[in-house]
C-alpha cells in the first residue's frame, strides 16, 4: 500500500508547492525536491513488490517506505492546514496577508522546513537500501511508466452500462421449493425448529435464503420475517438488537437483554415469525443455547421457525438443526447461463467463437460456484479481445487452486489484480473498515475514499472531473466486477461485500486495517492505520496506549463512548471518524485539534449540538449529523466542506440554523435551507454555492420580497441540482399578489432539474418558466416528477402535457381551480396538429402524444373543481391524440363538485384506479376499456350511476372495493361473476337488498372479503349471505359489518374451513357468539368491535377447538370486556391460553 500513500502525497505536494504561501515561507524548493524524490521512489516500488513474495528484505523495505510516506503525509497535512488557516483568518481582507511581515509564525516556518528535510533524509536512506536490494539494472522504470498504474480515473467505457442487474438467479428453483416445504411443514414437534442451509463460501446460501423468504407460500405462512446477518459475532445482546432493528426499522435504545426480550414479547405476541440467521459461524453449543432460551422466552405463535445459513455441518449440529439442506454447486448448463448473463451483457464482450471457447474453459475453473462465476463474468465483461481472455485463462493465480474453495479465492485474487488502477484497488481495500456483512452506502464510501486521499479532483478527456464523479466510476467498476454486491431492495445506492471478498481486502491491505470486537485486545500495532472498534467495555477501550498513534480512520460502533474523549485525544491524525453509538450525546471539544479530519459521521449518535472547536476543522469535507438544535457561529470557517447532511425533521421550523452558509463555496450537498430575515439567512446566501447538487428544499420563501432577491439565489445556474422543493409557510392571505408572483419568477431552476415540488405558494398564476414557449418547447423538459400542493389562489393548472420525461404528477389542494381544460394538456393543440399534418403531408399524420411517460397521477382536495375536459383536436385536423398512454396508477380524491371524468377509453396501461369522495360524479366513461386494470377502488361517490363494469378483460381484476356508491349495485350484480380472478373484494353499502349476493360462489380465488356497513335504521333481522359458499375455497380473511336488528351471524360461515382471520363489527343485537365457531380450526385472529350487547363467547369446548387462535381483540363491547377481565371474568378461562389478547 506504500504506492497509494506516495500517490496521495504527490497529489498534495503539487498544489502546495504552487501556493504563494510556500514561497513566502521559504519551503517552495524543499517541497519541489520532495516531489521529485517521491516520483523516483515510485519507480522502485514496482520492483520491490515483484520481489516481496520471495524476499524478506523487500517486504521490510516496503513497510519502512510506507512508514516514511505516512510521516511525509502528516507533514504536508500540517503545512496545508496552516495554509487554510491563514486563508480563513484573512479572507475578509482585500488582499492576502504579506507573509514576509513580522506577524508570520517564524517558528512554524523553521519547524516545517526541518520536518521536510527529515523526511527527505529518510527517503534518501530508503533509496540507497533499494539500490543495494534491487540492483541498478532494475531501476529503468521511471515515474512516467507509473502514471497509468496509479491513474486517477479507471479506463471505463462510458458508452456502456457500469452495472448489469441480474434478473434473479439460475438453477435454484428446485432447492427453493425444497426449503420452502421444510419451513411450512407442521411435522416438527420441537418448538422453534431450525432449518439449516449448508454450503461453502460463495455458493449462494444467502441468495437462496432471500429467494425462500420472498416465496409467496412463506410470506403467507409467517406473520413476520426477521433477518439478521450473524457472521462470527455471536453475542446474544447484539443479535437481539439487530433482530429488533430488522423488525422495527430502528435500533433499540438499550443493550440490556431482559429489556430487549420484553420489547420482542410486545412485538411478536401471538404472531408466527421466521427468523433468518445468515452466515452463522458459532460452533459453541452453550452460546446457541443462550440464544435459544431468549427466543423461547420471547414466545410468538406456534409454527415459528428459524432458517440458518452456514458453511459448517458442525455449526448446524450445534444449533440442533431439525432439517438440513446441503447446497450443491451449479450444473454446467446453469453455470454457463449465469456466466453468459454477465460476460456478454449489453456493452460487454461480443459472442465470437473464440470467446465462447475460452469462456467455457475458464468457467470450468470456477467449479460451479456462483460467486466465482459472477466475479469472473464481471471481469471478462470489460475485456473485449480474445488475447485478454487468454491472459486471464493462463494466469499463474489459477495454479494456487487445489480444490473448489481455493478456486473461489483464486478468482477473487484474479479480479482484484485486474482492476484498472491502483486507486480502485485501494478503494476496495478501504471497504474493509466496515464489519463483515455490513451494508455500505455508495455516497458514504465515495466520501470516505475522498477523505483518505484515494481520489482527488482531476482533469480528464471531458474536462474537469469532480472527486465525486471519479468515485462513482470507481464504485461502478467494483460493482461490475461483483467485488461489491448491490442490495437488491435498494439498487446500487446500498451495497455489501461478500465475506470472502472482505477477507481478500484485509489481506491485500498488509495489516493496515484492523477490525476488533468486544473481547479482543488491541496491542500496539504501528502498522494499523484504520481501526474499527465494535463493543462497549472491551479490553480495546481499557488499553488506550494500544490505539495506533498514526491512526487515519476510526469506526466506532455499539459503544457507550465512555473512553471516546481519551481515544480522540490520542488519535490526532484522524482523517475519518464514524461514530454509531446511541449513548454518545456530545462531541468532545478536543475534536477541534484533529486538523487532518476530513470526514465526520455522527448520525447514529445522540449528539444534537456541535462544539465551537469544530469550526477549526478547515480540512473537513463531509459532515453528517441527524439532529441539530444549535450550530457554531463560525460554521462558515469550514471552507473545504463539500457535503453537509442532516435530517429535515430535526430542524427548528421557525428559524435559520445556518447563518452565513454562503461562505462554504465548495458545498455540494445541502438538503435543506430555511430563509429568514436574520443576517446571513437571506436567499442570496445560495448565490455563492455554485456546486450544489442532488436535492435542495428551500423553506420560508414568504421572507423573500422581490423577483430580484429571488434571482440572487441563481437557481437557474445550478445545473447539478436534481430535486428542488420551493415552500412557503402560512402567510397573510391579503399579501400582494404581484409581489408573490414576481418572487416565483425569480426562482427559475436549471433545465436539468428532474424533480420539482411547490408547496404553499399563494400567488394567482404559475411562473413563465412553467408554461410552454416557442410552440412545442418547454423549459423544464427533463422533469420526471412534479408535486404541487397548497396552491390556494391559482385558477389554472400549468400546461404539463408536453413534458417528455414526466413520470409522476401530484396536484393537491389547488382550491381555486374550477376547470382542467386544454391548457393542462400542453401547448396550442391547433399549432401541434398543423405541424403534425405539414410534417407528414405525404403520409398518414402522426398521433399527438400528451403526457407520454406519465405512470402515476394523483389529483386530490380540489374543492372548486367542476370540470375536467378531454384533450381535443380541431374537427378539421387529421391528427389523433394519445393521452396518458403509459399511465399505471390514477388516484382521484376529494373533488366534491366534479361531475364527469375524462374518457378512459385509451388508458390501456392503467393498473390501479382509486376514486374517492367525488360526491357529484355520475359517470365513469369507458371504464370497461381498462384491459390491464388489477385494482379498482370506488368510495363515497353517492351519485355514481354508470361505471361501465362490463370489463373487456374481467380476468385482469384482482382487487375490488366499492363503498358508499349505492347506485352502482345493479351494475355490480350483473358483472361480478365475470371477475373470476378476484382475490380481494370489499362491498360497503346502505342497501343490502341490491347487494350481488347470488354471484359470490363464482369467486373461487377470493382470499379476502369485506361486507356490510348497512344503515342502522334497517328493519332486516338477518345478515344477507349466499346459501352456497362451497366454492370459496381460498377465503382466508372475512370482515362483516352489521346493524342493530341482527341477532345472529350467518351460519354458513362455519363451512369456511380456510378462514384465518374473522373481524365482526357493529352487530349490536348479537348477545352470544355461536357454538359452530369451534369448527373454524384454522382461525388465527378474531376481532370483535362495537357489539354493545355481546356478553358471551362460544363454550369452553368450542374455544378449545380453536387450536391455532393466537389473537383475540375486543373493543367497544363493554359487557364482553367485563366478563373477559383477566383472572376474575367469567369468560377468562376460555381465553387464558390465547397468546395475544387485547381488550379495550
Amino acid at each position: 500500500m506504500a504506492e497509494a500513500v506516495l500517490s496521495v502525497i504527490l497529489d498534495k505536494i503539487l498544489p502546495l508547492a504552487a501556493d504563494e504561501i510556500s514561497r513566502a515561507w521559504g519551503v517552495k524548493k524543499d517541497l519541489q525536491k520532495l516531489a521529485k524524490k517521491i516520483e523516483m521512489m515510485e519507480a522502485l516500488i514496482f520492483d520491490a513488490k515483484c520481489k516481496q513474495s520471495t524476499s524478506k528484505a523487500a517486504q521490510l523495505w516496503l513497510k519502512r517506505l510506507q512508514s516514511i510516506a505516512r510521516d511525509a503525509e502528516i507533514v504536508l497535512d500540517d503545512f496545508g492546514y496552516e495554509v487554510l488557516r491563514h486563508k480563513v483568518e484573512n479572507r475578509k481582507r482585500d488582499q492576502v496577508l504579506n507573509f514576509f511581515s513580522s506577524s508570520n509564525p517564524i517558528s512554524f516556518r523553521l519547524e516545517m522546513a526541518n520536518k521536510i528535510k527529515k523526511v527527505m533524509a529518510s527517503l534518501e536512506e530508503a533509496h540507497k537500501e533499494a539500490n543495494e536490494m534491487l540492483g541498478p539494472v532494475q531501476l529503468t522504470m521511471t515515474s512516467a511508466d507509473h502514471k497509468g498504474n496509479r491513474s486517477i480515473v479507471p479506463f471505463v467505457d462510458r458508452s456502456t452500462v457500469p452495472f448489469v442487474r441480474e434478473s434473479g438467479t439460475v438453477g435454484r428453483e428446485v432447492e427453493v421449493s425444497q426449503v420452502v416445504s421444510m419451513l411450512i411443514s407442521s411435522d416438527y414437534k420441537k418448538d422453534l425448529p431450525v432449518i439449516s442451509i449448508v454450503g461453502m463460501g460463495g455458493q449462494g446460501k444467502t441468495t437462496l435464503a432471500q429467494m425462500v423468504v420472498k416465496n409467496e407460500s412463506v410470506m403467507k405462512h409467517f406473520d413476520k420475517t426477521i433477518w439478521v446477518c450473524v457472521s462470527d459475532d455471536f453475542r446474544v445482546e447484539k443479535l437481539l438488537n439487530e433482530m429488533l432493528q430488522s423488525l422495527e426499522g430502528k435500533s433499540a435504545e438499550t443493550t440490556n437483554k431482559e429489556a430487549l426480550v420484553r420489547k420482542f414479547q410486545g412485538n411478536l405476541k401471538g404472531k408466527s415469525y421466521l427468523l433468518v440467521l445468515d452466515d452463522v459461524w458459532n460452533e459453541n453449543r452453550e452460546k446457541w443455547d443462550g440464544m435459544r432460551s431468549c427466543l423461547l422466552e420471547i414466545g410468538g405463535a406456534p409454527g415459528s421457525k428459524i432458517l440458518a445459513t452456514t458453511r459448517s455441518d458442525e455449526v448446524a449440529s450445534a444449533m440442533q438443526t431439525s432439517g438440513m439442506h446441503h447446497l450443491d454447486i451449479l450444473s454446467d448448463d446453469h453455470s454457463w447461463m449465469l456466466f453468459e448473463k454477465l460476460a456478454f451483457a449489453d456493452g460487454g464482450a461480443r459472442k465470437t467463437q473464440d470467446l465462447l471457447d475460452i469462456g467455457r474453459r475458464i468457467l470450468k475453473k470456477c467449479g460451479g460456484v456462483p460467486l466465482a462465476i459472477k466475479v469472473i463474468g464481471g471481469l471478462l465483461y470489460s475485456k473485449k479481445d480474445a488475447s485478454e481472455w487468454l491472459t486471464i485463462e493462463k494466469s499463474e493465480i489459477w495454479n494456487e487452486s487445489t480444490n473448489i474453495a481455493n478456486g473461489v479465492i483464486s478468482v477473487l485474487k484474479l479480479s482484484y489484480e485486474n482492476l484498472p488502477s491502483l486507486s480502485v484497488k485501494h478503494c476496495l481495500a478501504n471497504c474493509s473498515i466496515f464489519p463483515k456483512d455490513a451494508y455500505m452506502e455508495k455516497q458514504s464510501l465515495i466520501q470516505i475514499w475522498m477523505a483518505q486521499g484515494l481520489i482527488t479532483d482531476a482533469k480528464g478527456g471531458g474536462g474537469h472531473l469532480q472527486m465525486e464523479d471519479i468515485g462513482s466510476e470507481y464504485f461502478n467498476v467494483l460493482l461490475r466486477s461483483s467485488l461489491l454486491q448491490a442490495a437488491p431492495e435498494y439498487g446500487i445506492e446500498l451495497c455489501r461485500m461478500h465475506d470472502l471478498v472482505h477477507d481478500l481486502s484485509l489481506h491485500v491491505s498488509n495489516n493496515r486495517f484492523l477490525n476488533t470486537e468486544d473481547d479482543m485486545e488491541v496491542s500496539h500495532h504501528d502498522e494499523v492505520m484504520h481501526l474499527t472498534i465494535i463493543g462497549s467495555q472491551g479490553k480495546v477501550l481499557k488499553n488506550i496506549e494500544g490505539i495506533p498513534p498514526n491512526l487515519q480512520t476510526l469506526y466506532y460502533l455499539e459503544g457507550d463512548g465512555i473512553m471516546l474523549e481519551d481515544i480522540l485525544k490520542r488519535s490526532r491524525y484522524l482523517c475519518v471518524l464514524i461514530l454509531k453509538c446511541g449513548d454518545v450525546t456530545h462531541l468532545p471539544n478536543s475534536v477541534g485539534n484533529m486538523k487532518h479530519l476530513r470526514h465526520l459521521d455522527i448520525r447514529r449518535t445522540g449528539i444534537t449540538a456541535l462544539p465551537d472547536s469544530i469550526t477549526k476543522l478547515y480540512n473537513l469535507m463531509t459532515l453528517k449529523v441527524f439532529s441539530l438544535k444549535e450550530i457554531p457561529k463560525k460554521f462558515g470557517n469550514l471552507i473545504n466542506l463539500r457535503h453537509f447532511e442532516f435530517f429535515e425533521d430535526s430542524l427548528d421550523g421557525s428559524r435559520c440554523l445556518f447563518p452565513g452558509i454562503g461562505q462554504l463555496a465548495n458545498l455540494r450537498t445541502l438538503p435543506h435551507f430555511r430563509v429568514s430575515q436574520d443576517k446571513g439567512c437571506q436567499l442570496e446566501e445560495l448565490e455563492y454555492l455554485r456546486n450544489l447538487q442532488g436535492e435542495l428544499k428551500i423553506f420560508g420563501l414568504e421572507n423573500v420580497s422581490s423577483c430580484e432577491s429571488a434571482a440572487k439565489a441563481k437557481l437557474s445556474e445550478k445545473s447539478s441540482i436534481q430535486s428542488l422543493t420551493l415552500s412557503w409557510d402560512d402567510t397573510n392571505e391579503d399579501c400582494d399578489d404581484d409581489n408573490i408572483n414576481s418572487v416565483m419568477e425569480g426562482l427559475q431552476p436549471h433545465p436539468n432539474l428532474k424533480s420539482l415540488g411547490i408547496c404553499g405558494f399563494k400567488g394567482s398564476r404559475f411562473p413563465s418558466w412553467m408554461v410552454a414557449k416557442d410552440h412545442f418547447m418547454v423549459l423544464l423538459r427533463n422533469l420526471i416528477e412534479i408535486k404541487l400542493t397548497g396552491l390556494g389562489k391559482c385558477e389554472q393548472v400549468p400546461p404539463l402535457g408536453d413534458l417528455p420525461c414526466l413520470e409522476s404528477l401530484e396536484m393537491e389542494s389547488l382550491h381555486n381551480v374550477k376547470c382542467i381544460g386544454a391548457e393542462f394538456y400542453g401547448l396550442d393543440i391547433n399549432a401541434r396538429s398543423s405541424a403534425s399534418c405539414s410534417s407528414s403531408s405525404s403520409r398518414e399524420a402522426k398521433p399527438i402524444s400528451l403526457f407520454p411517460k406519465l405512470s402515476r397521477f394523483v389529483l386530490e382536495k380540489m374543492g372548486s373543481l367542476e370540470e375536467w375536459s378531454d384533450a381535443m383536436v380541431p374537427s378539421d385536423s387529421s391528427s389523433s391524440i394519445k393521452v396518458f398512454p403509459n399511465l399505471r396508477n390514477l388516484t382521484i380524491s376529494d373533488l366534491p363538485k366534479l361531475a364527469v371524468l375524462p374518457d378512459m377509453e385509451n388508458l390501456t396501461s392503467l393498473v390501479e384506479l382509486q376514486i374517492r369522495g367525488c360526491g357529484s360524479l355520475a359517470c365513469i366513461r369507458n371504464l370497461n376499456s381498462l384491459t390491464s386494470l388489477e385494482s379498482l377502488i370506488l368510495s363515497d361517490c353517492p351519485a355514481l350511476l354508470d361505471a361501465s363494469l362490463d370489463m373487456k378483460n374481467p380476468q385482469s381484476l384482482l382487487f375490488l372495493s366499492i363503498s358508499g356508491c349505492d347506485k352502482l349495485n345493479s351494475s355490480l350484480s350483473n358483472n361480478l361473476e365475470k371477475f373470476t380472478s378476484l382475490k380481494w373484494l370489499a362491498f360497503i353499502s346502505d342497501d343490502p337488498g341490491c347487494w350481488p349476493i347470488t354471484v359470490l360462489h363464482h369467486l373461487a380465488n377470493l382470499s379476502e372479503l369485506e361486507l356490510g356497513g348497512f344503515s342502522d335504521i334497517l328493519d332486516l333481522d338477518h345478515f344477507p349471505w349466499p346459501h352456497s359458499i362451497a366454492n370459496l375455497v381460498s377465503l382466508e380473511r372475512l370482515v362483516l359489518r352489521g346493524w342493530p336488528k341482527i341477532t345472529a351471524l350467518p351460519d354458513q360461515i362455519q363451512h369456511l374451513s380456510t378462514l384465518r382471520t374473522l373481524n365482526i363489527r357493529k352487530f349490536e343485537g348479537l348477545e352470544v357468539l355461536p357454538e359452530w365457531m369451534g369448527s373454524l380450526r384454522n382461525l388465527r385472529a378474531l376481532s370483535i368491535y362495537n357489539c354493545s350487547n355481546l356478553r358471551q363467547l362460544p363454550s369452553a369446548e368450542a374455544m378449545r377447538h380453536l387450536t391455532n387462535l393466537n389473537f383475540l381483540g375486543i373493543a367497544s363491547c363493554p359487557l364482553l370486556a367485563e366478563r373477559c377481565t383477566k383472572g376474575s371474568g367469567a369468560e377468562w378461562p376460555k381465553i387464558v391460553r390465547i397468546p395475544d389478547v387485547y381488550i379495550d
